[in-house]
């Protein structure tokens, strides 16, 4: 009898088998009954995660993350920056002369933007591993929703461009939040696939962005252009709300303490593969910034390419990245390392902005010799981007929000350098982005080779 209830304890009292109920007294199953009841873990009480109450009660709506258009949700989500830096491009000089604002002053309302985006980026990384994914993104398209609203009745330009801060920070959410979200729900080959095509759909913004801001903007003005990007917020948060489901499965509740937090980035710096994939991908962001902030000057002043002109152009660069971040998807689904891919990126990378120098150093760079390398340079970025977030994030899936703002700060650090580095070296010549770009490439070959070459062996060139 004894042996028999011995052999039975480690079930669940709940679950007794026939057996082990023959072998017990009214009084054992009355003791196991009344344990049930005052244990502390009862089967609401379950300690599998904080999010576990998000799991049992899905959004009506809910999109499954394997699905298509969970892909869609999440490029939504990181589009909000470029959307709101692409779409009030052609309306500057105007908002200048309505808020009688010098030119200087007027740039403010780009810099303000970038500046409260790097910021966000380093705030929502650990406020999502603390209260979650879903009510973080909530947060930040509230942030920018309400902050789009303040840029559309600004009375000045100092109002304008403290909201234009406020709303940069409100869609870094987005960015830092969806790299979170990738790497809570998949891992390996799937995870670099859906990176990649997140940016596929993400790149559609950057292209269509400039026209539809510059048709709104004269259609009813520049402040329209912010009323449109409120509602895009609002609409946003409607769509995460009925169906987005809370992907986090431990909430660490001690992410805010400056302590853990002090321990959680130096963690993630720390982190010889995360640090090295960073700065690869940090430096690769410089290129691409450079590229972004001299191309304008290039174009218009060097080679005197109509305005309208040079947005076409821009989108068919933009497209390059986003045919660039499709392969990288294809590839990873067929076996091909993210390894190889970023190598092959950096190589083209470098080649192709090595030429743009050469060819500007010699004065023999066009038009028709320009477009193709940058297109080259922007597919090399889109193959080798995806790969290098899903080297960040991969080694320290406890900390991923922390993990993605640190690229994200030292992404916005470098591509802000690089801009600046652009605008100083500037002589009316294409020498001052070929130069940049060169710079950071060099630089970024080098980073990949400190982080690739001590582990290169054959078994990893599989």
């Amino acid at each position: 009898m004894r042996a028999s209830y011995s052999g039975c304890r480690q079930r669940e009292p709940s679950n007794f088998s026939g057996r082990c109920h023959q072998g017990l007294t009214d009084v054992d199953l009355a003791k196991s009954f009344l344990a049930i009841l005052l244990s502390r873990q009862t089967p609401q009480e379950t300690p599998l995660s904080d999010a576990s109450a998000h799991y049992r009660k899905a959004p009506p709506f809910r999109i499954a993350p394997e699905s298509k258009w969970f892909i869609v949700l999440l490029a939504m989500i990181v589009t909000l920056p470029s959307f709101s830096i692409d779409s009030c491009l052609a309306s500057l000089s105007n908002i200048g002369l309505s808020l009688h604002a010098p030119p200087a002053a007027t740039a403010l309302v780009l810099s303000l933007f970038m500046m409260g985006f790097g910021c966000g980026q380093v705030i929502f990384g650990p406020l999502c591993d603390r209260f979650g994914r879903r009510p973080t993104l909530l947060l930040g398209c509230v942030l920018f929703t309400a902050a789009s609203v303040g840029c559309a009745i600004a009375p000045s330009i100092e109002s304008l461009v403290l909201w234009r801060f406020v709303q940069g920070a409100g869609s870094a959410a987005g960015s830092v939040i969806t790299f979170a979200v990738i790497r809570d729900l998949f891992t390996g080959t799937t995870a670099r696939a859906r990176f990649a095509y997140v940016n596929v759909v993400a790149m559609i913004a950057p292209m269509i962005a400039p026209t539809l801001g510059g048709l709104i903007a004269a259609w009813a003005g520049w402040r329209t252009v912010f009323f449109f990007l409120a509602i895009g917020g609002t609409l946003l948060a409607i769509v995460i709300t009925l169906s987005f489901e809370e992907s986090i499965q431990f909430r660490n509740k001690r992410a805010l303490i400056l302590t853990t937090l002090v321990a959680n980035y130096w963690r993630v710096l720390s982190h010889r593969i995360c640090r090295g994939y960073a700065l690869v991908g940090g430096l690769s962001f410089g290129g691409l910034f450079a590229y972004v902030s001299g191309s304008a000057f290039v174009f218009i002043e060097v080679f005197k390419v109509d305005s309208h002109v040079y947005g076409g152009l821009f989108a068919v660069n933009a497209f390059c990245l986003a045919i660039g971040a499709f392969t990288s998807g294809r590839l990873a689904t067929r076996g091909i390392s993210g390894r190889r891919l970023i190598i092959t990126g950096l190589i083209i990378g470098l080649i192709s902005s090595a030429l743009l120098l050469v060819f500007a150093g010699g004065r023999i760079m066009t038009l028709a010799s320009t477009m193709p390398l940058l297109m080259l340079n922007t597919f090399a970025i889109g193959l080798l981007s995806p790969n290098v977030v899903h080297g960040i994030m991969e080694p320290l899936p406890e900390i991923a929000g922390v993990a993605s703002s640190v690229f994200g700060g030292i992404r916005m650090m470098i591509g802000a350098i690089a801009s600046e580095l652009v605008a100083i070296l500037y002589r009316g010549t294409p020498m001052a982005m070929s130069e940049t770009m060169t710079l950071f490439a060099a630089a970024s070959m080098v980073a990949g080779c400190l982080l690739f070459l001590p582990s290169w062996r054959p078994e990893d060139r599989r």
